[in-house]
């Protein structure tokens, strides 16, 4: 099995999300609500798997830049 823990995944799953958005009948409030709030959450996590993918990336740039021979911290590897 692929592992599905990629940005190009994430991109799949934000469009996803945006589909079942357009999707919602505007005059069923509850069913409207419930996937703004769900969508917002989809937002923030995606937030925080950009903004470390951004610092895996920056490390990895520093590294190539300064040592190859340095060892990454165990939770900066890529």
């Amino acid at each position: 099995m692929a592992n599905d823990n990629t940005l190009g995944q994430l991109n799949i799953e934000l469009f996803s999300e945006l589909h079942r958005l357009r999707e919602i009948d505007v005059a069923d409030v509850a069913a409207l609500d419930a996937e703004v709030k769900r969508s917002k959450a989809v937002e923030g996590i995606a937030r925080m798997v950009i903004d470390n993918a951004k610092t895996v990336l920056s490390a990895a740039e520093m590294r190539a830049e300064y040592s190859k021979d340095a060892t990454m911290p165990r939770m900066l590897e890529g």
